[in-house]
């Protein structure tokens, strides 16, 4: 693990100090429960279902994580993986959540049904530490977890700082059964020459083209552009931020894969994500009349 909280102020190249990010977020005596948030109960992963939109049923879920802050109440990452980074406390959270995320899945597989994949999202800095691969890969064994059971979402900015490292770390982690996915997507044509060589499974589109289907034709375009050059490449593409059937039935008709978003479910505890997964299908795109 990297140092703790007793560090003092470090600034990186062009960035924020820690103290200006405690000022924002948190105060600096949280340093102390943040740096033992690994390892007193404190962390908690939601699960968010990703839905096949032919049929309805729950393919995936994207494990969300949260820190209970005591007072402070319920934290989302933005809040404070910053300070992690900064505190040297990212490397024990990261192995918390792959830890966690690999029970988790390693659960599922007891539930009736096909397979669900379980994905966790993965930062530039987290996936090009040190041993990461080997971390995420000794867990799926330990848990005996089949190919596809586990993926990892990276975004395209962090595809860009990796440069020359994110063709061997994504391949080793795609040759141990690690799905791929590249979230937040939303610049194929500036980065497409970039990705074609990555051995990525899905691209996750950002919910910014997904607000405007249906009512735009210029993003209808766009977005029937992206599926097709993804399925071209034999890649699925992934809705994001789902909110309306209009939505999700313009999605369907242009051959988007999957979806997720508060149509379908908000992110949800485990024992729930347990249960919807249990019920099969769940929800069904094709029976939903079309928008007026």
């Amino acid at each position: 693990m990297g140092r703790g909280p007793h560090v003092p102020w470090v600034r990186t190249p062009g960035g924020p100090t820690i103290q200006d990010m405690t000022a924002s977020t948190l105060r600096a005596s949280d340093l102390v429960a943040l740096h033992q948030a690994a390892n007193d109960g404190s962390l908690e992963l939601l699960y968010q279902p990703e839905i096949d939109l032919q049929t309805g049923a729950i393919v995936a879920m994207e494990a969300l994580l949260r820190w209970h802050h005591g007072e402070g109440g319920l934290r989302t990452p933005a809040e404070f993986l910053d300070l992690a980074e900064h505190s040297g406390d990212m490397r024990s959270i990261s192995g918390w959540v792959i830890e966690e995320a690999a029970a988790e899945a390693a659960r599922w597989q007891g539930i009736g049904g096909s397979m669900r994949q379980l994905f966790v999202n993965v930062s530039a800095s987290q996936l090009a530490s040190p041993g990461f691969a080997e971390v995420l890969v000794e867990a799926m064994a330990r848990y005996e977890l089949p190919a596809g059971a586990l993926g990892i979402e990276i975004t395209e900015g962090a595809i860009t700082m990796l440069g020359g490292r994110a063709l061997p770390l994504l391949a080793e982690l795609r040759s141990a059964g690690v799905v791929l996915a590249v979230d937040d997507f939303g610049t194929w044509y500036s980065t497409l020459g970039a990705l074609e060589e990555l051995p990525i499974h899905a691209v996750k589109l950002d919910q910014r083209y997904v607000r405007g289907v249906g009512g735009d034709l210029d993003e209808d375009t766009i977005v029937a552009s992206v599926i097709a050059l993804a399925h071209a490449r034999g890649l699925y593409v992934v809705a994001e931020g789902v909110e309306s059937w209009a939505e999700s039935a313009r999605l369907t008709e242009l051959g988007c894969d999957r979806a997720h978003g508060f149509l379908f479910a908000s992110p949800q505890r485990a024992d729930k994500a347990r249960w919807m997964l249990s019920q099969g299908q769940g929800w069904c795109v094709g029976t939903v009349p079309p928008p007026r």
